[in-house]
């Protein structure tokens, strides 16, 4: 006689672990993790990937101290779709990767905060940050010049936190190199073609650079003319 699965077999399943059949237990049916769920979690956990933000940048970071921002775009990276998110404190669209902020008037260091939180209520944040600076600046000028706020506006200019440069400039016959730095900066040290030296502070002026922002500026020169093309570290 063929075998075959009746109902009864139909009502047991395999308990590899003890190498045997076990019958359906009344009120329990097929779909019930009871024996499962510890195994079930442990699968879970492996899979799981925590909340990460690859990236959070802005299209400004720096702005010259005086000047206004009225207009910020941010963009982010995430390493999943969060189930919520915010910038600061204004929740944001799950699917939203960029923020455009119209009608600012950011005026000083402004910090945005991006938290993003996934299906297991994990958050994190990421900052991204718009500093003001006041400039740097370089360039050549005769030995008869008037240093003055409208000369400095006529020469380079870098953005930048502290007094340290390194830029190169041709100064031609009776020409000297110029470099003007806000005097809070502190006391600036040269170094040109490997030695050090070579440039004295000629004067310190009430500069207004050109947001119509006031402070005092150190303007040093070069102390001879005619270097030609020269490249000047500044320490």
């Amino acid at each position: 006689m063929g075998k075959f699965l009746d109902k009864e077999g139909l009502e047991r399943v395999w308990d590899a672990a003890n190498g045997k059949f076990v019958a359906k237990e009344d009120g329990k049916g097929l779909s019930s993790n009871d024996f499962t769920d510890e195994w079930k979690q442990k699968i879970e956990d492996l899979a799981y990937s925590p909340m990460a933000i690859s990236a959070f940048t802005n299209n400004v970071n720096t702005a010259e101290m005086g000047s206004t921002v009225n207009a910020v775009t941010l963009n982010w990276t995430l390493n999943k779709t969060p189930k919520s998110q915010k910038v600061d404190n204004t929740a944001v669209d799950a699917a939203q990767r960029t923020l455009v902020l119209s009608e600012q008037t950011i005026q000083a260091d402004k910090t945005y905060t991006l938290s993003a939180t996934d299906e297991r209520d994990k958050t994190v944040t990421k900052t991204t940050n718009i500093r003001f600076y006041n400039g740097v600046y370089w360039g050549i000028a005769d030995a008869e010049q008037e240093i003055d706020s409208a000369f400095l506006l006529t020469l380079s200019k870098g953005l930048q936190a502290s007094r340290a440069k390194t830029f190169s400039v041709t100064a031609g016959k009776g020409e000297h190199i110029i470099y003007a730095v806000p005097a809070r900066y502190g006391t600036c040290l040269f170094n040109v073609g490997g030695f050090d030296g070579g440039f004295s502070k000629v004067a310190t002026i009430e500069f207004t650079n050109a947001s119509g922002y006031t402070e005092s500026y150190d303007v040093y020169k070069s102390t001879n003319a005619d270097l030609g093309s020269t490249t000047v570290t500044v320490k």
